[in-house]
C-alpha cells in the first residue's frame, strides 16, 4: 500500500568528506599508475633501436622455439597414445580372463596355439 520512503539529508559537510577520501584513495593510485607507464615508455623508448636491430635473429629464434613446441606436443600426444594402447591391452586381457591366474593365462595361449 502506502510504503514511505525515508531520504536522508546529505549536507555539504558530509559531502565534502566523502571528495576528500575519494582523493585521498585514488591520488596514490592514479600516480602510481601514471609512473609505472612513464617507466614502460622509457624503457621501450630506449630498447627500441636494439629490438629493430635484433628483430631477424628474434624472429628466427621465435620459429625455433615455436618448432620446438610443437614438437613435444607431438611426443607427448604419441605417448599418451602409447600409455592408453597398454591400458586398452591390459583391460582387454584381464576382461577376457576374469581375475584368474598366470595358469589360466597359459592354457588360453595353448587353446590358441592349437587353432
Amino acid at each position: 500500500m502506502g510504503e514511505r520512503v525515508v531520504q536522508q539529508q546529505q549536507t555539504g559537510r558530509s559531502m565534502m568528506l566523502a571528495a576528500l577520501v575519494g582523493v585521498a584513495l585514488a591520488a596514490p593510485l592514479l600516480v602510481m599508475m601514471g609512473l609505472s607507464f612513464l617507466a614502460a615508455s622509457t624503457l621501450l623508448f630506449i630498447s627500441l633501436p636494439l629490438l629493430i636491430l635484433f628483430s631477424p635473429l628474434l624472429l628466427f629464434v621465435g620459429l625455433v622455439l615455436m618448432v620446438a613446441l610443437v614438437g613435444f606436443a607431438i611426443a607427448a600426444t604419441a605417448a599418451l597414445a602409447g600409455v592408453s594402447t597398454l591400458a586398452w591391452m591390459y583391460r582387454e586381457i584381464r576382461g577376457n580372463l576374469g581375475f584368474g591366474s598366470c595358469e589360466e593365462f597359459a592354457a588360453k595361449l595353448e587353446d590358441i596355439s592349437t587353432i
